[in-house]
């Protein structure tokens, strides 16, 4: 079995000596290389192409926004991994939206490293639940016609399984329906929202409270 190939960018060597060994420990995740310096961090990905950069969110010498427009743009292949201590909304949908695969925080459990590590390496966006919550629990109440007037019922209940983070095999069995129907409901929900990607339209469905929605959680 192929491992995913990481490169860790953490310019404080603490942190940096204890994430490598958290997934040192994971039989399917392979660090192949360390940068502590933001001015050596483009170069470093060019020589090392990982599968996924796991990115602090302060990096002395680049900021963190243009490096992830910059290896987006020239380096599509490999997935980005924001890790950072900030749990500010804004600043989070800015790196998502300039092309951040994912967003973990620092002190989030150390297995969801891990996990988020997976799930970007698939293709897929990951936002770290305590994230999720946070947002939810700040966002002003307010009715959901915005998403009525725009979703079938069904579309609002695909939507509302992604902003629990679940993923399209996991929504297919909790609605008992097949891959391929989820599948079709999320295209059908990025057209009809106007979004390009599941990050927006999981940010949408967050903003109207649809992951307080009493879905199913026994997956």
């Amino acid at each position: 079995m192929s491992k995913i190939r990481i490169v860790l960018a953490e310019d404080h060597h603490m942190v940096r000596a204890a994430v490598a060994a958290l997934l040192a420990k994971e039989i399917d995740i392979d660090v192949i290389g360390e940068i502590a310096d933001g001015f050596k961090l483009v170069a470093q990905v060019a020589e090392l192409k990982p599968d996924v950069l796991v990115l602090d969110a302060k990096m002395p010498g680049q900021k963190v926004i243009t490096a992830v427009q910059e290896i987006n743009k020239n380096f599509p292949a490999t997935k980005i991994l924001v890790l950072s201590a900030h749990n500010r909304r804004e600043y989070i949908v800015g790196v998502l939206r300039e092309g951040a695969a994912g967003y973990v925080l620092k002190d989030d459990a150390p297995e969801v490293l891990a996990q988020a590590i997976r799930t970007v390496f698939r293709g897929e966006e990951w936002i770290s639940p305590r994230i999720t919550s946070q947002i939810i629990h700040s966002a002003t109440k307010q009715e959901n016609t915005f998403l009525q007037d725009r979703l079938t019922p069904r579309e609002i209940e695909v939507l509302a399984y992604m902003t629990r983070g679940k993923k399209n095999d996991e929504i297919a069995k909790a609605m008992v329906i097949t891959k391929q129907t989820v599948k079709n409901y999320v295209r059908s929900i990025f057209s009809k929202l106007d979004v390009d990607n599941r990050v927006d339209a999981v940010l949408l469905g967050i903003k109207h409270r649809l992951a307080e929605n009493g879905l199913d959680d026994e997956l």
